[in-house]
């Protein structure tokens, strides 16, 4: 059977089977990657996937069946980063990170990612992890009795690592994970590390202040390691020939070395005496008279991996309480016996739990052990669009979501999130008063593409751009800070369901009514109840300013359908009538550009110019007052280049206008002709639409079907609503 073929060959993760002098080559051959307590580990993983060229780590943006990719959040990408760095210059994972945020903004999320890419990690190559167990053939297998009563193994058996089960006694596991190293004398250990990073004196001081430098083998390990042996009358290398070890895979759904304690009260770690295990009968005797205890609890399984405490503060205070003396030590005390730990502890906690936490009296010696990690919904329409995409796709069969539909809907949410900048929170007056003066859609922009708005001046608009973190960054310390509250992606998707549910085809226009009728449930979200702050925690004004924003988008797309898109260079355009009347005053003539040679002013051109801005006036006085304004603009800014468009924005506003109106009287007979248009191609029949106008209008639907990725449905609807809402042709 060929799948029976290819199952047998993959991976090949049952030959990761080594004994312990092999495993001793293969650290000698790579030291710096057999070295690695977690931190260390977790770091490397990380620099593994690699960053996107935005900055985020590609493991949050990885595919997994049951963890779709962590949108946004690069700050928070990055502290975690940072704080494996800082672990890694202490030697050991001595701070608990705590994800604080709101219901629903991914602090969960980013830890399943890590968990999963630590798991595929662990399959590399370059993410090998390895253990241990102890391996005791049957009598018959060695000569004279394994007892451990003075019976001498065979010297031609290397290893028990590789016997086959019916070779085999028992086989104890290493309930921690204990790394193979551990199984060294501590001085043998240290000066093997020493010899191997005498050239990387960084590498080997990080090394140094870890477990794997100073530490020991788990209780149970030891007590078996020192009765073989004792027996063996010292001998290393028959104790040697017991060990096997093996590959270690970190497997979150197991519980192998990434493991999640949920809220519900339950002892984390436990010691249970095994004593009575059927697995003792089996072993040598002087090892059944030994003491030995069994290790159990989701803090053993995490060893050498991540451990993660989903909403830790739910819990009552003392049930992690340990966790102090853990990050100070690295060990737990479990019943006497201190247990040295190398985990990554990381949990999450919603900001009213967080809250309450503040006013422990114990919460100041949480907080020398704990970095608190804000995790705020997402103030990035296009990262919060990326969350819905694949609910979207999946949903295609029941709805169509037609262009600028999510994105009126992602707009939205972000701007509930939104605070109102104030000028006085600014270090740069100039900053604090252009951030002042922008709308939540214009601030959204901002976020988003660092795209300032078109009416402020060019200075503003520099200044702006030069200081979008700062505006960014306003409420970053404040408790208030931005996404905090607002709007979750959690309700979003159900948002998207409903309308996938009431709707086969989903434009803007469906997106705002429903949201127009949403933000009358005062009762059933707390951010429509903040009060109003100008256009700032104003739900209605939001949806009016994304209504303007998405009419003006499709305005343009039905204009280009038609070509009527104003592609002419104003600057060009103002400069070429301004040097023409400054020639004409002074009697000049001007150079034509394209033949080289001075020509008199073209009087055509003149007077096409000033009929298009609507001159009302004596042309002479006309023109010698813009001559006038040129003029004291270059005196006012001596040295700066005269950009004619910005010094003349009024001519610029007003060819706009007469553009537009030309325009309008193509879109008025279109209007008045799309119901005739689709009654014809409703019923087939002959309703006098003129041929022109049936081919203009054709024109716009296919090419917002074809260039612009409308259904057939969302382009008549979507058209429908533009001539209603712009050119009152429908109304």
């Amino acid at each position: 059977m060929k799948w029976m073929e290819e199952v047998n060959k993959e991976e090949g993760r049952y030959q990761n089977v080594l004994a312990f002098e092999e495993y001793m080559k293969l650290f000698e051959k790579n030291p710096e990657k057999e070295l690695r307590p977690t931190c260390i580990y977790l770091r490397d993983m990380f620099d593994y996937y690699g960053t996107n060229p935005n900055g985020s780590f590609k493991l949050f943006s990885r595919e997994h069946a049951d963890a779709p990719p962590v949108h946004g959040q690069i700050k928070t990408q990055k502290r975690i980063h940072q704080y494996l760095q800082n672990f890694m210059e202490e030697g050991f994972n001595n701070k608990f990170i705590l994800l604080v945020g709101p219901n629903g903004s991914s602090k969960s999320s980013l830890i399943k990612k890590i968990m999963l890419s630590a798991e595929d990690y662990s399959h590399t190559d370059e993410g090998s992890l390895f253990s241990f167990s102890w391996i005791f053939p049957i009598d018959q297998f060695v000569k004279g009795s394994l007892g451990l009563s003075g019976g001498t193994a065979d010297k031609n058996v290397n290893s028990y690592a590789f016997l086959e089960d019916k070779d085999i006694s028992a086989i104890l596991s290493s309930e921690l994970k204990d790394h193979p190293l551990l199984l060294l004398p501590i001085k043998t250990r240290q000066k093997l590390i020493e010899d191997a990073f005498k050239n990387d004196g960084t590498r080997l001081e990080t090394i140094r202040k870890s477990y794997l430098y100073n530490g020991d083998l788990s209780q149970r390990n030891r007590l078996i390691f020192d009765a073989l042996l004792k027996n063996y009358k010292g001998s290393y290398t028959e104790v040697f020939k017991h060990i096997r070890v093996e590959r270690l895979f970190i497997n979150r759904r197991y519980s192998i070395g990434a493991t999640t304690i949920e809220p519900q009260l339950h002892v984390d770690a436990n010691l249970q005496q095994i004593t009575m295990d059927r697995r003792l009968a089996s072993l040598p005797p002087s090892l059944q008279s030994l003491n030995l205890f069994s290790l159990n609890g989701e803090v053993v399984l995490a060893n050498r991996g991540i451990l993660e405490f989903s909403d830790l503060l739910k819990r009552p205070l003392d049930t992690f309480k340990y966790l102090l003396m853990t990050m100070e030590s690295k060990t737990i005390n479990l019943h006497g016996i201190l247990t040295e730990l190398d985990i990554f502890f990381i949990g999450s906690s919603n900001e009213i739990h967080f809250a309450a936490f503040k006013q422990h009296p114990d919460f100041n010696s949480f907080k020398g052990r704990f970095n608190f990690l804000r995790v705020p919904y997402l103030m990035s329409y296009k990262e919060e669009e990326k969350i819905y995409q694949e609910q979207i796709s999946k949903l295609k069969e029941e709805a169509t979501f037609e262009p600028h539909s999510l994105t009126a809907l992602c707009l939205w949410s972000v701007m509930t999130r939104m605070r109102a900048p104030v000028a006085k929170n600014f270090h740069d007056e100039k900053i604090g008063r252009i951030a002042e003066a922008l709308s939540p859609l214009e601030k959204c922009l901002l976020y988003a593409d660092r795209e300032t708005p078109d009416a402020f001046d060019s200075e503003s608009r520099q200044i702006l751009k030069m200081g979008v973190e700062d505006v960014m960054n306003e409420y970053e310390n404040d408790s208030m800070y931005e996404g905090k509250f607002g709007i979750s992606p959690r309700e979003v998707k159900q948002i998207i369901y409903d309308l996938a549910y009431n709707s086969k085809s989903v434009t803007f226009v469906e997106v705002l009514d429903y949201l127009g009728g949403l933000i009358e449930k005062k009762a059933e979200y707390d951010f429509l109840n903040i009060s109003h702050q100008g256009e700032y925690h104003n739900p209605q004004k939001f949806i009016d300013l994304i209504e303007a924003w998405c009419v003006d988008i499709l305005d343009n797309e039905v204009r280009e359908s038609l070509g009527l898109v104003d592609d002419r260079s104003y600057e060009d355009y103002i400069s070429k009538y301004i040097l023409s009347i400054n020639a004409v005053i002074k009697g000049e003539k001007v150079k034509n550009n394209v033949t080289g040679k001075f020509e008199a002013p073209d009087s055509f051109f003149i007077k096409e110019f000033e009929s298009n801005v609507h001159m009302n006036e004596v042309p002479e006085k006309f023109r010698s007052n813009l001559i006038a304004r040129l003029g004291a603009y270059a005196l006012d800014n001596r040295g700066k280049p005269i950009v004619y468009a910005e010094v003349f924005e009024d001519l610029v506003h007003l060819l706009q206008e007469s553009y537009r109106k030309e325009q309008k009287k193509v879109i008025d007979k279109i209007g008045r002709n799309l119901v005739l248009f689709l009654a014809e191609k409703k019923d087939g029949g002959n309703h006098n639409v003129e041929k022109d106008v049936r081919e203009m209008i054709t024109n716009i639907l296919n090419t917002l079907q074809n260039k612009y990725h409308y259904s057939e449905n969302g382009a008549i609807s979507s058209l429908q609503y533009l001539l209603k809402m712009r050119y009152d042709t429908q109304r």
